[in-house]
């Protein structure tokens, strides 16, 4: 019996990456007045046309019948199916996944709430392939899957936190004190909680600010690499990823670009590092 992964497009896999996966994806929509388009095309388009843009864009969750036919052509194979969207308390895109399995009425396919999106919800689908290709089953994969999500980490310092309050992702003081203070604001998120945590000055600010909130040590579960990301342009993420090497170690990573979505809410100039702590 066959097990088929399907996410949503913030998980950022390139159509040619998930397909080298097994991975189905089912696509969010970015839309720039009556322009609308999928989520996983042309990312530099997106943030030129976005740099220049006098309102932002608006992004729209996947619905059910975009989980439908998928869910059904495992049914009709008699397969499992896990799909792993992102975070609910961020999207309405797990709960209409939900309503499709409904709908379909069929028991093979498992429905975890990834509580994450962009990199960290990258890493959990490359950890239930990663499972799936051990022969694990699929209730054994959702099984580790709802532990390891609480387990990710996931920190990005962003160039200013007005997108994220406009798209209604922080509260006006969080964004307002960041403005005030001409910093470089770090958030994280974690269990689908989105917060700021910490602040620096500059890039080497930010960026020395944010290995401090990793800690002594890098910890992550080395079935994984450490997932590396950027929007628009890749400067300050290339220097996130030398001082994290440099801080603690060489260690295995991917570095990949964040997508249209995500890219509306964080706007451009962000960097982020994801990885699964160690369950010690």
């Amino acid at each position: 019996m066959a097990i088929y992964i399907v996410t949503d497009s913030t998980a950022d896999f390139r159509p040619e990456e998930a397909q080298r996966r097994g991975v189905w994806v089912v696509p969010l929509k970015v839309q720039f007045g009556e322009d609308a388009f999928p989520d996983m095309l042309d990312h530099a388009g997106f943030f030129q046309q976005l740099a220049g843009a006098k309102e932002l864009p608006t992004t729209s969750q996947a619905n059910p019948d975009d989980f439908l036919p998928h869910f059904r052509r495992a049914q009709e194979a008699g397969d499992s199916l896990i799909c792993l969207p992102m975070a609910s308390s961020l999207s309405g895109t797990c709960q209409s996944a939900l309503i499709a399995k409904e709908l379909c009425g069929y028991e093979g396919v498992h429905i975890v709430d990834s509580t994450q999106t962009t990199l960290g919800l990258r890493l959990l689908i490359d950890l239930a392939c990663l499972l799936r290709d051990q022969g694990k089953s699929a209730p054994e994969i959702v099984e580790e899957l709802e532990r390891a999500k609480s387990w990710v980490r996931l920190l990005a310092i962003v160039d200013t936190l007005k997108y994220l309050h406009k798209g209604g992702r922080l509260p006006a003081a969080a964004s307002i004190a960041g403005e005030l203070l001409r910093v470089k604001p770090i958030i994280s998120l974690g269990n689908g909680q989105l917060g700021l945590v910490g602040k620096g000055v500059g890039a080497k600010g930010s960026l020395s600010a944010l290995v401090k909130l990793i800690g002594d040590t890098l910890p992550y579960d080395t079935r994984l690499p450490v997932y590396y990301g950027y929007t628009a342009n890749d400067t300050l993420c290339q220097g996130l990823m030398a001082l994290t090497q440099e801080t603690f170690g060489p260690h295995r990573h991917e570095v990949h670009s964040v997508g249209p979505v995500i890219g509306t809410h964080v706007g451009p100039g962000a960097a982020v590092v994801v990885y699964l702590e160690r369950e010690d």
